[in-house]
């Protein structure tokens, strides 16, 4: 067993205050500082209960994160700038929604993060990808405006959309001649890529203005800042990898709802983290998965070191 990293965890929460409770409580590992965004459209008070972790937990600013919205890209961001106003220096940044969780032990993950070689584990693919996202393969997020789904923004949307076709200054074009690059949402990095990420978007407001107007930019945005490096230290420690057991079905945009019947599964993955789980639906999986990593069911077997 190897001495125990400093863990940030940010986790992006919108609902089951009872199951953020659970999450918190099965991460907290005395290591681990967790900086959690609750939907500025819910109520903070159903959270209260999250006031027992004390001085471990930082609540971060909060915005309306609707789906789809750039505003999961400005609450990760805030997140992440909580973090680096800090000043800890933590060895790991984990992103999490609250409908996440461990499926290893915590000192199977701390063990795990410790001897890998790379420090950046996040999912990636130039864009267009036909296979992984409908719709020309994503290429519509990168040409076509986007501002919601409420009426007005999508007439501002469509109008300006109509327009591109006959004015060029309408149309929209990456900044900086950047190549885009897709993938999950959810990541790891470590203190480096956090610093370089939060440089970058000071340096270039143009790069999040543009994803302002982007359908689901937490799903490029970052991606796209990390793979365009020219920083060989970061492109060493980047694998495509996010290390999360996650099931989508026909390229759908949301993924399934794990439940006891995905348990064998779960305990055989690769993967140090799954989502995503429901307790209004299923909450025996979650206690499948404790007894498991308790009794080492899961943890027989080594993690490939080089993932």
């Amino acid at each position: 067993m190897f001495p125990m990293m400093e863990k940030a965890y940010i986790i992006l929460a919108h609902k089951n205050p009872s199951q953020l409770y659970r999450l918190l409580s099965r991460l907290d590992d005395n290591a681990s500082t967790f900086f959690v965004h609750i939907d500025k459209q819910v109520s903070l008070h159903d959270f209260s209960s999250l006031s027992d972790f004390g001085n471990k937990i930082n609540y971060v600013k909060r915005v309306k994160s609707s789906w789809a919205s750039f505003e999961l890209v400005e609450a990760t961001l805030n997140a992440l700038n909580a973090i680096k106003a800090s000043k800890q220096q933590f060895d790991t940044i984990v992103l999490l929604s609250g409908q996440d969780y461990p499926i290893k032990s915590n000192e199977i993950i701390n063990d795990y993060f410790h001897t890998s070689k790379y420090s950046v584990f996040i999912e990636y693919f130039p864009i267009p990808n036909y296979k992984r996202w409908q719709n020309r393969g994503g290429a519509f997020r990168l040409d076509k405006y986007f501002f919601g789904f409420k009426f007005h923004q999508r007439f501002t949307a469509k109008a300006l959309n109509f327009l591109a076709n006959f004015f060029p200054f309408l149309t929209r074009r990456l900044p900086n001649n950047l190549v885009p690059y897709g993938g999950s949402q959810w990541w790891t990095i470590d203190i480096y890529a956090l610093e370089y990420i939060l440089d970058y978007v000071e340096k270039n407001p143009a790069y999040v203005s543009f994803h302002k107007a982007t359908f689901a930019p937490d799903e490029i945005f970052f991606q796209t800042i990390l793979l365009n490096t020219k920083d060989e230290k970061l492109l060493r420690s980047i694998i495509n990898n996010n290390k999360r057991y996650m099931i989508f079905k026909d390229r759908t945009q949301h993924p399934e709802i794990l439940t006891n019947e995905n348990y064998k599964d779960l305990v055989i993955s690769n993967a140090l983290y799954a989502r995503k789980f429901d307790y209004s639906i299923d909450t025996e999986i979650l206690d499948l998965i404790d007894n498991a990593c308790l009794s080492k069911v899961n943890e027989q077997g080594k993690l490939e070191r080089n993932y």
